[in-house]
């Protein structure tokens, strides 16, 4: 499983010991980390990983306002506090984080927190190509589209990636009530449409899908089960 992590820690030192030991970890093990490291919060500019670690004292700059920008960026990212302070360990339940990490006890607070994430992939996407499996929260998903043998993924991000799968098999993996199919060519997250017309949803970007003739009822149907579930 490929795993996306970004690694804020002001501490060159630090910084180079959590890189470290996510590879010692990719090497050890099934997970593939993929890292990106900054000593200051403000040099990062991609949000779209899977993790962030997070040093909470960044030379003057706060670890809890960096976290903040973090979840605006992407809701979708888990936020996994660092530290060798754990009287901040309390500071850090207002704000929406995922694990938190002692220093000293690095390499077995990141194995726990693994195993936390994988219990929550079973919410996830599962997107596999020949590298790696990567989990994608089903609230990054846009829209599945299948032509020929190949199934897009379309994501909130405005990139795409591509599978060898069929659309009945994405079916089977549906959470409830979140995606509709309008046709035989597209399943779509509901939380991304602002309206069903006749003929066609409408998505949040203003582009449109269409939806068959003999799929109109059930969409509807399927749109005010969502509307009502939420």
């Amino acid at each position: 499983m490929r795993i996306r992590t970004t690694v804020i820690d002001d501490d060159a030192y630090d910084l180079k010991r959590i890189t470290n030991e996510l590879e010692r970890i990719s090497l050890e093990s099934e997970y593939l980390f993929q890292t990106s490291s900054y000593t200051d919060p403000d040099l990062v500019k991609d949000f779209q990983s899977d993790w962030f670690i997070v040093d909470i004292d960044l030379n003057g700059k706060s670890g809890f306002d960096a976290a903040g920008r973090i979840s605006r960026e992407n809701p979708a990212a888990k936020i996994i506090f660092c530290t060798s302070h754990d009287d901040l360990v309390f500071q850090s339940f207002g704000t929406n984080v995922f694990y938190f990490v002692r220093k000293d006890k690095l390499h077995s607070d990141l194995i726990d927190c693994i195993k936390k994430y994988v219990r929550t992939q079973e919410n996830w996407y599962l997107y596999k190509n020949a590298d790696a499996t990567t989990g994608i929260d089903w609230n990054r998903i846009v829209y599945f589209e299948v032509a020929g043998k190949d199934l897009y993924i379309h994501l909130s991000n405005g990139s795409e990636l591509k599978e060898r799968k069929t659309l009945k098999q994405v079916i089977s993996e549906l959470p409830e009530n979140l995606f509709l199919q309008p046709s035989s060519s597209y399943l779509v997250n509901c939380a991304f449409i602002t309206a069903v017309k006749d003929k066609s949803i409408v998505l949040k970007d203003s582009s449109e899908l269409p939806v068959v003739r003999e799929r109109r009822r059930e969409v509807m149907q399927s749109y005010l089960r969502y509307n009502t579930w939420r």
